[in-house]
C-alpha cells in the first residue's frame, strides 16, 4: 500500500461535495415506508454471521453548534428511562427473529450523547443485552461508548467498564477556548486527561479522540496548539473530521457565524498541518478521517486485508451482520439495509405496538453488491484486482464500468490512481482523496451535491 501523501494542488482541484461511503448504497438513497417484512426475512435467513449492535441515544444536556447528529436537548435525565425502555423492547423485538444464536463482536453506543444515561440505565441495558443476545468475550470483542467528559466521572468509567466496554471515544473537536465558545462547548484537557487516565487504570484498551477541522475561529497556529495537547494524550486512534457548514439542513448550526469560519485555503492549511503532525508522531494514516498507532489493530487489518468500513467507521468486524437499536439507528443484514424512525414518537409508536421502528430502507442490487466491492477494496485497501473482480462479476473491469472510464483516466491523468495490467492502485497522493476516487464508480451520483460533506 503506498504511502499517503498530501498534495494541496490536487486536493484543492478535486474538493467537491461527495457521500462518505459508509455504506453502498448510500444512505441518501433509502426509500420511506414500512422496511419490517425485508429486514423480518433478512434476519430470519442470517447465514450465521457474528453481530455488531449499533445503540443510539439522542439526549444531549447542552447542544454543540456544529453537530448534524439525530439528537434531543434536555436536561430532564427522566426522559431516558422511557427510551430505555424501548431500547430493551425492541431488542426483543429484533432478537427474535433471528434464527440460531449468533455471538455479539461489536457493540458501540452512539449519540447524542450515551453517557447522559445514569449508571443504572447502562446496568440495564447490558441485563437486556445478555438476555436477548449472546455477548461476545476475550480479545476479539470490541464493546465502545462515545464520551462527554464533561460530564463523566471515573466511578461512571469504572462502571462501564465493569459492564464489558473496553473501548472509548472521546469528543474534543478542539482545545482553543475561543471555538470552543463559538460552537458552544466548553471542555478543558484537564477533563479529558481525567476520563483516559480513568480509562487506562480500568482496563479500556482502547481510546479515540475526535477533532474536527473547518470550525469557526480555527487558525493554523491554534490548531496547532490543541494537537499538541491531543498528543500528549497519546491516544490510540484519532479522527480528524471535516466540518460540513449546511445550516438549511441543520438548525443548531445557524447559530454558528458564517463569517468566523476559516476560508477554504485555512482550513487546507489545518489539514496539512494536522497530517504532518499526527506522521512526525508515529500515527499511520489509515484511510479517509482516521488515523491510528501502528501496533493498532486497524493498521493490521489493513496490512492483511481484512479492513472494512460501514456506518461505525472503519472497522475489523466487516463480516458482521450488523443491528440498529434505538431512534433513527441503521441496521444492514445480508442485502438489505433499514433505518429506524428518526422522530421520538413515531420510534415510541412502533415499538409500543409491539412491532419493528423500520422507517426507510433498500434491498441492495446486484449492481450495488458489485459497485459496493469496489468501493470496499478501493477504501480499506487501495486497490482493486482485475481477477478478483472478474470472478466476483462475471466481466471485465474495464467493460463493467465503461460509464466510469472518462473520468478514470482522469484521475489516473492527475495521479490519483494507478492502472496496471493486473489492479488499479491508489496512489500515495490518492489516499486523501479516497471519496473522489470513489465517487467515479458510483453510478447514483447527481450533479445535486448539496445533500453530501465536501470531500476535504
Amino acid at each position: 500500500m503506498s504511502h499517503a501523501i498530501f498534495d494541496a494542488h490536487l486536493i484543492r482541484r478535486y474538493d467537491i461535495n461527495g457521500p462518505r461511503y459508509t455504506s453502498y448504497p448510500t444512505a441518501d438513497r433509502f426509500r420511506d415506508g414500512d422496511w419490517t417484512q425485508e429486514y423480518a426475512t433478512a434476519l430470519a435467513a442470517a447465514d450465521g454471521r457474528a453481530l455488531s449492535l449499533y445503540l443510539h441515544v439522542p439526549f444531549c444536556a447542552t447542544i454543540c453548534f456544529y453537530c448534524a447528529c439525530n439528537k434531543i436537548n434536555t436536561a430532564n435525565s427522566r426522559r431516558a428511562d422511557a427510551y430505555v425502555q424501548r431500547l430493551i423492547h425492541e431488542m426483543e423485538l429484533q432478537s427474535k427473529m433471528i434464527e440460531g444464536t449468533q455471538t455479539v463482536e461489536q457493540l458501540h453506543f452512539g449519540g447524542g450523547t450515551p453517557t447522559f444515561l445514569s449508571d443504572d440505565q447502562f446496568s440495564r441495558i447490558f441485563d437486556a443485552l445478555d438476555t436477548h443476545f449472546l455477548l461476545g468475550s476475550g480479545n476479539a470483542r470490541d464493546f465502545s461508548v462515545e464520551i462527554d467528559p464533561r460530564n463523566v466521572a471515573a466511578e461512571r468509567i469504572e462502571h462501564l467498564t465493569g459492564l464489558g466496554i473496553n473501548r472509548l471515544s472521546i469528543g474534543v473537536q478542539d482545545f482553543d477556548p475561543d471555538v470552543q465558545k463559538a460552537v458552544n462547548r466548553v471542555q478543558s484537557i484537564e477533563e479529558t486527561s481525567y476520563v483516559i487516565d480513568a480509562a487506562r487504570s480500568n482496563g479500556v484498551r482502547s481510546v479515540n479522540i475526535d477533532l474536527i477541522n473547518g470550525l469557526p475561529r480555527q487558525t493554523p497556529g491554534r490548531f496547532e496548539r490543541t494537537l499538541e495537547r491531543v498528543l500528549e494524550l497519546q491516544p490510540d486512534r484519532l479522527s480528524l473530521y471535516s466540518y460540513a457548514h449546511l445550516p438549511q439542513r441543520f438548525k443548531t448550526q445557524r447559530q454558528i457565524n458564517a463569517a468566523e469560519l476559516p476560508t477554504a485555503e485555512t482550513k487546507l492549511a489545518l489539514l496539512e498541518l494536522a497530517v504532518e503532525m499526527l506522521a512526525d508522531a508515529d500515527y499511520v494514516y489509515v484511510g479517509m478521517d482516521h488515523f491510528a498507532k501502528q501496533s493498532d489493530s486497524l493498521i493490521t487489518a489493513r496490512n492483511d486485508g481484512t479492513l472494512h468500513r460501514n456506518f461505525q467507521g472503519y472497522t475489523t468486524h466487516g463480516h458482521c451482520n450488523l443491528l440498529g437499536l434505538g431512534v433513527s439507528s441503521i441496521g444492514k443484514v445480508g442485502r438489505v439495509y433499514v433505518q429506524n424512525a428518526k422522530s421520538l414518537a413515531d420510534y415510541y409508536e412502533a415499538i409500543d405496538s409491539k412491532r419493528l421502528a423500520c422507517s426507510r430502507g433498500i434491498v441492495a442490487s446486484t449492481e450495488d453488491l458489485v459497485v459496493g466491492e469496489v468501493i470496499q477494496d478501493l477504501m480499506c485497501c487501495d486497490a482493486v484486482d482485475f481477477a478478483s473482480f472478474r470472478e466476483r462479476a462475471g466481466c471485465d473491469f474495464q467493460n463493467y464500468f465503461a460509464y466510469a472510464w472518462p473520468k478514470v483516466l482522469d484521475l489516473q491523468q492527475h495521479g490519483l490512481i494507478q492502472l496496471d495490467e493486473d489492479a488499479l492502485r491508489v496512489t500515495g497522493r490518492g489516499r486523501f482523496l479516497l471519496r473522489n476516487i470513489c465517487m467515479a464508480f458510483d453510478p447514483w451520483l447527481r450533479a445535486a451535491g448539496e445533500r453530501f460533506s465536501r470531500a476535504i
